[in-house]
């Protein structure tokens, strides 16, 4: 097991690296700036002495995202999709189809695609 160096207060995560631990607290998900890196043996005292709380258990749940959250994510998934086709329509549209780019891209998309599939069969 490696030398726990380092401890947040606010949970008493602990690490080996100094660094880990202000990545830690500096998470906009876990603390978010909350609490401060004092090293193990000063947790330990600080918690002997009740001036740190004691690790919770962590919760192995899912969060979960409010259903009208979740819809409106996908809704806005949907709606960049569907413009994006409609740019991509428009340009298609103007190209002249008898212009040597097209067909070598044309060329190089195919060949790619291929590739891909390929190396998909091959796995």
């Amino acid at each position: 097991m490696k030398k726990l160096n380092w401890s947040c207060t606010t949970c008493g995560m602990s690490s080996s690296r100094k660094f880990s631990v202000r990545r830690h607290i500096e998470n906009y998900n876990i603390h978010n700036g909350s609490g401060q890196v004092v090293t193990f043996v000063e947790y330990s005292v600080g918690r002997s002495e009740g001036k740190y709380q004691p690790q919770r258990v962590p919760e192995f749940t899912t969060s979960k995202v409010p259903f009208l959250d979740s819809l409106l994510d996908e809704i806005m998934i949907e709606v960049k999709n569907e413009m994006v086709k409609e740019i991509a329509g428009r340009i298609y549209r103007n190209l002249p189809t008898n212009h040597p780019d097209y067909d070598r891209l044309t060329t190089m998309a195919s060949e790619r695609i291929f590739k891909k599939i390929s190396d998909e069969f091959s796995k």
